[in-house]
């Protein structure tokens, strides 16, 4: 190979390495393949869009933007052109939208295009887009900061105002912070408030435990029947008591003939009257129950009674007051059981008379005996008194 030819080839290749150097470092997107589309899109402000920008179809970086220049010819909602190269062609929709908006937090433009839905048909990408500018945040922010800005000096403030409350005494805050003596009530409090929780813990325990009153309730099942039971119970009460009164309203049982039955409701009227003539009896002062209740004499004489049976001097005083009486018939009393248990027990002759069945019946055959002879003696006495006149006539 001659020495021009190498020039040539080494001059070849380090062409094709400028050119692919070129397209890898400045050219990102190049393709020497793939079809490219290109569209133009008006807006009224390009908020910082320049030449390079990404272009996003659906979230998609989809192509950039190839120029940005400003049109004055042109209405004031159209007066920035953008020229966007698309990598692949699209298809936009009636309800597409074009947006010039923040890339991120920390800067940075780009495109966004949102190909809309396929029921609203689909657009000439012939005819140039309509852009808008999505708001900045910054941008925004400022805005914000300046029509509120009274307001936030006013924040400001009552914002110093509370920390210099939080580092004095004052408030209720900044004693929590500063003052010990209520740092230690808080802290007294909080320790009251485990305690009743530790109580509350231990209350529990003892409820799934079964121990006390209200874990019975819960866990004991005889309790459980029992409360079962007197509940059903009650409900049979209350299921005759309205059996009753439906008996009552059918006028069926007593309980209908107290309530409806004319001649109860007269005896009852006539029980009232009684008792109310009764009443006005004894408010005049008739009769002996009045006299008792009104007349001041028989309370007196009751009362006199009353002193008498504490007079010492008197019969009954005696009787309560003196332990000899009181011993005697107590001696008495035990003396007259001895005899009727001599008697039940058939010692001595009365026990015997009325215990023995032997001497019971030879009275009973004597007492025959004798009412025999007084019988025979009643009849021979008409004979007797007959001869008797017989022989006194000689």
């Amino acid at each position: 190979m001659t020495p021009r030819r190498h020039l040539s080839l080494g001059l070849l290749f380090l062409g094709a390495i400028s050119v692919l150097s070129y397209y890898t470092l400045f050219k990102t997107d190049f393709s020497l393949f793939e079809s490219k589309q290109s569209i133009v899109a008006y807006t009224e402000d390009a908020r910082g869009l320049r030449k390079g920008a990404p272009v996003l179809f659906a979230g998609v970086r989809w192509g950039k933007v190839e120029a940005v220049a400003p049109d004055l010819e042109k209405p004031r909602a159209e007066r920035v052109r953008v020229d966007i190269t698309l990598d692949q062609p699209i298809v936009l929709f009636g309800d597409h939208v074009v947006r010039i908006e923040s890339a991120s937090v920390l800067g940075g433009v780009q495109l966004s295009i949102d190909p809309g839905s396929r029921e609203t048909g689909e657009v000439d990408l012939g005819a140039p887009l309509r852009a808008s500018s999505a708001p900045d945040v910054l941008a925004a922010l400022g805005e914000l900061v300046d029509e509120n800005r009274e307001s936030i000096k006013n924040s400001v403030a009552g914002l110093e105002q509370v920390m210099a409350s939080l580092n004095g005494t004052e408030g209720t805050f900044g004693r929590l912070l500063n003052d010990e003596q209520t740092a230690n009530t808080v802290v007294a409090t909080i320790e009251s408030a485990q305690g009743t929780f530790d109580n509350i813990e231990a209350l529990t325990e003892e409820l799934r435990g079964g121990q006390g009153t209200i874990g019975k309730l819960i866990y004991d099942e005889k309790l459980y029947n029992d409360i079962e039971a007197f509940v059903l119970g009650l409900d049979e009460a209350v299921a005759d008591a309205r059996k009753l009164m439906a008996d009552a309203r059918d006028g069926e049982g007593v309980i209908s003939t107290l309530i409806y039955d004319p001649k109860v409701a007269a005896s009852t009227r006539d029980i009232v009257e009684s008792v109310r003539s009764a009443s006005e009896k004894i408010d005049r002062g008739d009769g002996t129950l009045a006299k008792l209740i009104n007349d001041p004499t028989i309370a007196n004489e009751v009362e006199a009674a009353l002193k008498g049976f504490n007079n010492p001097d008197g019969t009954i005083g005696r009787l309560l007051n003196e332990p000899e009486i009181y011993d005697n018939l107590l001696a008495l009393s035990a003396d007259a059981a001895d005899a009727a248990a001599a008697i039940k027990e058939q010692r001595g002759t009365l026990g015997i008379l009325i215990n023995d069945d032997t001497i019971a019946k030879d009275i009973e055959r004597a007492l025959r005996t004798l009412t025999g002879g007084l019988e025979e003696q009643r009849e021979a006495a008409p004979i007797a008194t007959f001869l008797s006149t017989v022989f006194l006539g000689f």
